[in-house]
Protein backbone atom coordinates (compact mmCIF):
# COMPACT_ATOMS: atom_id res chain seq x y z
CA UNK A 1 0.00 0.00 0.00
CA UNK A 2 1.23 3.26 -0.63
CA UNK A 3 2.65 5.72 1.78
CA UNK A 4 0.11 8.43 0.85
CA UNK A 5 -3.16 6.24 0.21
CA UNK A 6 -5.09 9.04 2.54
CA UNK A 7 -4.13 11.91 -0.34
CA UNK A 8 -5.13 9.88 -3.00
CA UNK A 9 -8.57 8.60 -1.57
CA UNK A 10 -9.21 12.43 -1.07
CA UNK A 11 -8.00 13.08 -5.02
CA UNK A 12 -9.95 10.65 -6.00
CA UNK A 13 -13.32 11.78 -3.96
CA UNK A 14 -12.70 15.36 -5.21
CA UNK A 15 -12.72 14.71 -8.70
CA UNK A 16 -15.73 12.23 -8.14
CA UNK A 17 -17.84 14.38 -6.52
CA UNK A 18 -16.72 17.90 -8.62
CA UNK A 19 -16.31 16.30 -12.03
CA UNK A 20 -12.55 17.37 -12.10
CA UNK A 21 -10.22 14.80 -13.49
CA UNK A 22 -7.87 13.33 -11.18
CA UNK A 23 -4.90 15.89 -12.53
CA UNK A 24 -7.17 18.65 -11.64
CA UNK A 25 -8.33 17.36 -8.64
CA UNK A 26 -4.58 16.68 -7.50
CA UNK A 27 -3.50 20.02 -8.47
CA UNK A 28 -6.52 21.89 -6.45
CA UNK A 29 -6.12 19.72 -3.74
CA UNK A 30 -1.99 20.90 -3.42
CA UNK A 31 -2.92 24.24 -3.49
CA UNK A 32 -5.51 23.92 -1.14
CA UNK A 33 -3.00 21.74 1.44
CA UNK A 34 -0.38 24.72 0.94
CA UNK A 35 -2.52 27.17 1.72
CA UNK A 36 -3.25 25.64 4.95
CA UNK A 37 0.75 24.67 5.77
CA UNK A 38 2.40 28.00 6.34
CA UNK A 39 5.97 28.19 5.14
CA UNK A 40 8.68 28.51 7.98
CA UNK A 41 11.52 30.62 6.30
CA UNK A 42 14.91 30.50 6.83
CA UNK A 43 17.15 33.95 6.28
CA UNK A 44 20.82 33.35 4.12
CA UNK A 45 22.66 36.88 4.36
CA UNK A 46 25.32 37.13 1.99
CA UNK A 47 27.26 40.13 2.81
CA UNK A 48 29.61 39.51 0.45
CA UNK A 49 27.16 39.64 -2.58
CA UNK A 50 25.05 42.06 -0.96
CA UNK A 51 21.82 40.59 -0.36
CA UNK A 52 20.00 37.89 2.07
CA UNK A 53 17.57 35.60 0.52
CA UNK A 54 14.46 33.76 2.27
CA UNK A 55 13.44 30.38 1.37
CA UNK A 56 11.51 27.68 3.30
CA UNK A 57 13.41 25.91 6.02
CA UNK A 58 13.51 22.22 4.75
CA UNK A 59 15.55 23.73 1.55
CA UNK A 60 19.10 22.83 1.39
CA UNK A 61 22.22 25.46 -0.40
CA UNK A 62 24.09 23.91 -2.43
CA UNK A 63 27.73 25.37 -4.58
CA UNK A 64 27.16 27.44 -7.21
CA UNK A 65 27.46 26.17 -10.44
CA UNK A 66 29.48 28.32 -12.36
CA UNK A 67 29.21 26.86 -15.58
CA UNK A 68 26.04 28.16 -15.57
CA UNK A 69 26.65 31.54 -15.03
CA UNK A 70 30.05 33.56 -13.52
CA UNK A 71 27.28 35.59 -11.98
CA UNK A 72 25.56 32.81 -10.03
CA UNK A 73 26.10 33.28 -6.47
CA UNK A 74 23.61 30.76 -4.29
CA UNK A 75 21.38 27.90 -5.07
CA UNK A 76 18.57 26.02 -3.51
CA UNK A 77 16.69 23.04 -3.45
CA UNK A 78 14.48 20.84 -1.70
CA UNK A 79 16.05 17.77 -1.26
CA UNK A 80 12.90 15.70 -0.72
CA UNK A 81 11.09 17.33 -3.69
CA UNK A 82 13.38 18.56 -7.02
CA UNK A 83 10.19 19.77 -9.06
CA UNK A 84 11.63 23.15 -7.62
CA UNK A 85 14.60 25.57 -7.21
CA UNK A 86 16.22 29.12 -6.59
CA UNK A 87 19.52 30.21 -7.63
CA UNK A 88 20.32 33.54 -6.97
CA UNK A 89 22.74 35.56 -9.46
CA UNK A 90 24.84 39.30 -8.81
CA UNK A 91 26.71 40.65 -11.61
CA UNK A 92 27.91 44.05 -13.22
CA UNK A 93 25.95 46.09 -15.74
CA UNK A 94 26.49 49.46 -18.14
CA UNK A 95 25.78 52.62 -16.55
CA UNK A 96 22.03 53.03 -18.00
CA UNK A 97 21.21 49.53 -18.35
CA UNK A 98 17.81 49.06 -16.34
CA UNK A 99 16.19 45.62 -15.34
CA UNK A 100 14.65 45.32 -18.34
CA UNK A 101 17.42 45.19 -20.27
CA UNK A 102 19.26 42.89 -18.37
CA UNK A 103 16.11 40.53 -18.71
CA UNK A 104 15.93 40.74 -22.22
CA UNK A 105 19.97 39.36 -22.36
CA UNK A 106 18.84 36.87 -19.83
CA UNK A 107 15.62 35.94 -21.95
CA UNK A 108 17.91 35.79 -25.46
CA UNK A 109 20.25 33.27 -23.38
CA UNK A 110 17.13 30.88 -22.13
CA UNK A 111 15.65 30.97 -25.87
CA UNK A 112 19.21 29.93 -26.53
CA UNK A 113 18.51 27.07 -24.03
CA UNK A 114 15.17 25.74 -25.39
CA UNK A 115 12.96 27.99 -23.55
CA UNK A 116 10.15 29.52 -25.07
CA UNK A 117 6.93 31.45 -24.47
CA UNK A 118 8.89 34.35 -23.14
CA UNK A 119 7.61 37.53 -21.47
CA UNK A 120 8.71 40.17 -19.56
CA UNK A 121 6.71 42.36 -17.53
CA UNK A 122 6.88 45.01 -15.05
CA UNK A 123 7.67 43.84 -10.80
CA UNK A 124 8.24 44.21 -7.29
CA UNK A 125 11.29 42.40 -6.41
CA UNK A 126 13.59 43.50 -2.89
CA UNK A 127 10.77 46.17 -2.21
CA UNK A 128 11.91 48.04 -5.70
CA UNK A 129 11.13 47.90 -9.65
CA UNK A 130 11.76 45.75 -11.36
CA UNK A 131 10.88 43.22 -14.07
CA UNK A 132 10.23 39.83 -14.02
CA UNK A 133 10.66 37.14 -16.85
CA UNK A 134 8.91 34.51 -17.40
CA UNK A 135 9.13 31.26 -19.31
CA UNK A 136 9.27 27.49 -20.35
CA UNK A 137 11.19 24.58 -21.93
CA UNK A 138 8.72 21.49 -23.18
CA UNK A 139 10.29 18.30 -22.53
CA UNK A 140 8.74 14.82 -23.58
CA UNK A 141 5.69 16.13 -21.89
CA UNK A 142 7.25 17.50 -18.91
CA UNK A 143 7.46 21.12 -18.12
CA UNK A 144 10.20 23.74 -16.64
CA UNK A 145 9.29 27.20 -15.77
CA UNK A 146 11.24 29.87 -14.97
CA UNK A 147 10.34 32.75 -13.09
CA UNK A 148 13.27 35.39 -12.80
CA UNK A 149 12.77 38.13 -11.05
CA UNK A 150 15.60 41.20 -11.96
CA UNK A 151 16.60 44.75 -9.93
CA UNK A 152 19.54 47.47 -10.75
CA UNK A 153 21.27 48.94 -8.18
CA UNK A 154 24.11 51.12 -8.90
CA UNK A 155 26.24 49.52 -10.87
CA UNK A 156 24.45 46.00 -10.43
CA UNK A 157 22.05 43.50 -11.13
CA UNK A 158 20.41 40.99 -8.97
CA UNK A 159 18.49 38.37 -10.08
CA UNK A 160 16.29 35.82 -8.37
CA UNK A 161 16.06 32.82 -10.94
CA UNK A 162 13.07 30.21 -9.84
CA UNK A 163 12.48 27.71 -11.60
CA UNK A 164 9.59 24.59 -11.52
CA UNK A 165 8.02 21.29 -12.98
CA UNK A 166 4.71 22.36 -11.13
CA UNK A 167 4.56 26.64 -11.62
CA UNK A 168 0.97 26.64 -10.79
CA UNK A 169 1.96 24.96 -7.18
CA UNK A 170 5.28 27.37 -6.64
CA UNK A 171 3.25 30.48 -7.87
CA UNK A 172 2.47 31.90 -4.44
CA UNK A 173 5.62 30.59 -3.29
CA UNK A 174 8.10 32.33 -6.14
CA UNK A 175 6.35 35.17 -5.13
CA UNK A 176 6.52 35.54 -1.64
CA UNK A 177 10.66 35.15 -2.00
CA UNK A 178 11.00 37.83 -4.22
CA UNK A 179 8.59 39.81 -1.90
CA UNK A 180 11.59 39.03 0.89
CA UNK A 181 14.64 39.17 -1.10
CA UNK A 182 16.45 41.99 0.71
CA UNK A 183 19.27 44.19 -0.89
CA UNK A 184 21.98 44.95 2.10
CA UNK A 185 23.26 48.12 3.36
CA UNK A 186 21.30 49.85 0.79
CA UNK A 187 18.58 52.28 1.78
Amino acid sequence: MTANRHFKRRVRERARRTGESYTAALARLRQIDAKEQPVQWQRIEKPDFGYAVHVPDDWDERPPDLKNSPWETARFTQPADRRHSLIVFRGPTRPGRDAGKVADGARLALENGGFTESRIADATFAGRSGVRLECARYDAGRIWAVREYFVVEDASYFCLGCGSAVPDEDDVLFAEMASRFELLGVS
